[in-house]
């Protein structure tokens, strides 16, 4: 399996849609806006006791900012609360989880306060230093407006240097105590919530709500509200809860993040701007990742997965030496069993791009993409080995996925309609009556006409006692033999007894019957073509050895040469063997709507046919399967009754026709 797409993320900060979105102005909201993203607000506050709710599908991704901390990116989706097509008012909060039953957290919510008038700002702008954009309290403006005296001049000067002097230690007094916050071995004293965010119009096109927040490590409480402030009154708001933990972020140890499965991952033609990046949180710089809703997949389709390595060693040059592999394990109750390994991927000097430096903060982002139209169906794993050659040091990731069967898929697992070779099909009354009479002499001797009898009855052990008889009667009574060993399940001794028989001229059409059903027991249908086509050549009825060859040559693929060997008998209920030959090489040719009434008319005549049986499930399923995309097949209801009959009966082929039950939603 070939990797089938390899992506270089470059970005300065993870944190920079949120932090830029948390810095815009303040927004203007309509009365009705206002009106309900409080009551989004009020339900979150009532739901703080609530246990977690259950039916949401919402799968965490965390990864590292540029600044350390998480950057946690998530998508919502309530199956009891399918989301309005238009715009809903949205509400994100996380809140600290107390330690302990007892324990209890008083934090305060910016958005709530900024509602209620008692604040400008609903979003969170830092308290210390300067937000961007923003002017420092001492500058040209000051100077000017106090004068331009020398002396003026001299002390707003010395005030700006000692300003300047203070904002720099307490930059650094900020960064030990943040680096002190992100490894757990101190928490900061706030008391305002950890993140919260709002949105009056997100779209929820895709069916999820998607959004992303920043926060240290810690326990947390993640709520996500949202209603439609179009509908009537009153407002249906609805509340998803988990926990979060995050863990103690560190600068030394070689990471993974979390593996985002995705359904596709694209590149951009440029960014999104910081309000429209709020919206989309797996668009990293140009990378566009489209998380899969689910981890399930067909083998029509392919899996693409995206992470960050966290903590790579810069060389001086500030590039990393990353190496990454990926392999693809198959899972099972007792074994991990590999299936595929993908190209490796190389992050370095020669392939990152000449402005990439890990010393400013650049992440590094690697995503793969590969087909899966060669696994077969079951629970896999994909295996990420990430090494750094710089420092010596590797690390892993793992994602689980399962890959299922679409129609199609399921329809091509499906066996050949040419049937599988049974020893007993030669055995018949007819053919053994049809091959003694062609063996059976003008005059035979006493002991080979008993032999003959015994042939003709089934009397295969009694035909194993073998009585001597004249030379002349060596090659018939040879080829008896080989029939009996045959018919004991000796395959390989027949073969050889059936070729002596053709050094002895014994009559080749029986013969070359009988040493074809060997050749097929044994796998060797080429053999076994070749010895049935010239038993044919010798004069055996076409009607004994046609079917055999039909089933053949649908075992190889060569349908042509199949459908050149029916007759008009096919069509014949009352002939089993024709009829189930006919339909077989029409549903292979892609037919099956002209093979399901013959095979219906074989199964009223001979309802016990299970051959049959399962030929019409099989053409049945193909005429559902081969509709065009957006209709419905007028032969669903009787393919379902058809399976569960067959499944009732314990076909050969039951968990197949169960699996294709499933996939069509039966």
């Amino acid at each position: 399996m070939a990797r089938r797409s390899f992506l270089v993320l470059v970005l300065v900060s993870l944190a920079a849609s949120v932090a830029d979105a948390g810095q815009s102005a303040t927004p203007q909201l309509t009365k009705t806006q206002r009106e309900t993203l409080r009551a989004v607000v009020a339900a979150v506050d009532l739901a703080s006791p609530a246990p977690e709710t259950q039916g949401v599908t919402w799968p965490v991704h965390v990864m590292r900012a540029s600044d350390g901390s998480h950057y946690v990116a998530f998508s919502v989706s309530q199956s009891s609360a399918p989301l309005p097509a238009g715009p809903v008012v949205l509400y994100v909060r996380l809140a600290t989880t107390p330690r302990s039953s007892g324990q209890t957290i008083s934090e305060r919510s910016a958005v709530g306060e900024w509602l209620a008038g008692q604040r400008v700002d609903p979003r969170l702008k830092p308290k210390n230093g300067f937000a961007p954009g923003e002017m420092p309290n001492f500058g040209a403006g000051a100077i000017a407006a106090r004068g331009s005296t020398a002396s003026t001049g001299s002390n707003d000067l010395k005030l700006m240097d000692m300003e300047r002097a203070r904002a720099r230690q307490e930059k650094e007094d900020r960064d030990r105590q943040r680096r002190r916050e992100l490894e757990g071995t101190e928490r900061a004293s706030i008391n305002l919530l950890p993140f919260e965010d709002f949105d009056v119009n997100t779209i929820t096109g895709s069916g999820a709500i998607q959004r992303a927040l920043t926060a240290g490590p810690g326990d947390y409480t993640l709520f996500v509200g949202w209603a439609d402030p179009g509908a009537k009154p009153p407002v249906a708001v609805h509340v998803a809860k988990r926990s979060l933990h995050l863990p103690p972020a560190t600068t030394a140890e070689l990471l993974v993040s979390s593996v985002i499965v995705a359904d596709n991952v694209n590149v951009r033609s440029q960014p999104y701007s910081a309000e429209e990046q709020r919206a989309h949180p797996y668009t990293i710089g140009l990378t566009d990742i489209i998380p899969a809703r689910d981890t399930v997949f067909t083998r029509e389709e392919r899996i693409a997965v995206a992470f960050q390595v966290v903590n790579a060693r810069p060389s001086d040059t500030g590039k990393p030496d990353i190496v990454i592999n990926f392999r693809i394990v198959r899972v099972t109750p007792d074994r991990e069993q590999q299936v595929a390994s993908l190209t490796p991927q190389r992050y370095d000097q020669a392939t990152l791009p000449s402005d990439f430096d890990l010393r400013l903060g650049h992440p590094i982002f690697a995503a793969m993409a590969a087909p899966l139209a060669t696994l077969a169906r079951g629970d896999y794993r994909l295996k990420i080995l990430v090494s750094d050659r710089i420092s010596g040091t590797a690390t892993t990731g793992e994602t689980d996925f399962t890959v299922v069967g679409s129609p199609a898929s399921l329809l091509a697992e499906a066996p050949s309609v040419g049937q599988a070779f049974r020893r007993e099909t030669a055995l018949t009354p007819s053919l053994l009556e049809a091959a003694v009479q062609k063996l059976r002499p003008a005059s035979p001797s006493s002991a080979l006409t008993h032999a003959l009898d015994f042939a003709q009855k089934g009397r295969f052990v009694e035909l194993l006692r073998e009585e001597p008889v004249d030379a002349s009667e060596q090659g018939i009574r040879t080829a008896l033999t080989a029939i009996a060993l045959y018919a004991v399940g000796d395959a390989s001794s027949s073969a050889v007894q059936l070729q002596r028989a053709l050094q002895l001229d014994a009559s080749p059409g029986p013969v070359q019957l009988f040493l074809g059903s060997a050749r097929a027991l044994q796998g060797r249908d080429t053999d076994a073509i070749a010895a049935w086509q010239a038993g044919l050549d010798a004069g055996m009825p076409v009607s004994s050895i046609a079917p055999f060859l039909v089933d053949a040559y649908l075992r190889r693929g060569e349908t042509a040469k199949a459908a050149a060997l029916l007759t008009g008998a096919d069509k014949d209920a009352n002939d089993g063997a024709a009829t189930r030959a006919g339909a077989a090489v029409l549903i292979a040719s892609g037919r099956e709507l002209e093979a399901i009434p013959l095979l219906q008319a074989r199964l009223a005549h001979q309802g016990d046919d299970q051959d049959a049986e399962w030929l019409l499930v099989h053409a049945l399923f193909a005429s559902v399967v081969r509709v065009p995309a957006g209709t419905t097949s007028p032969n669903v209801e009787p393919f379902a009754n058809a399976a569960r009959a067959y499944i009732t009966r314990s076909g050969t082929h039951a968990a197949l026709a169960g699996e294709w039950l499933k996939v069509i939603g039966k």
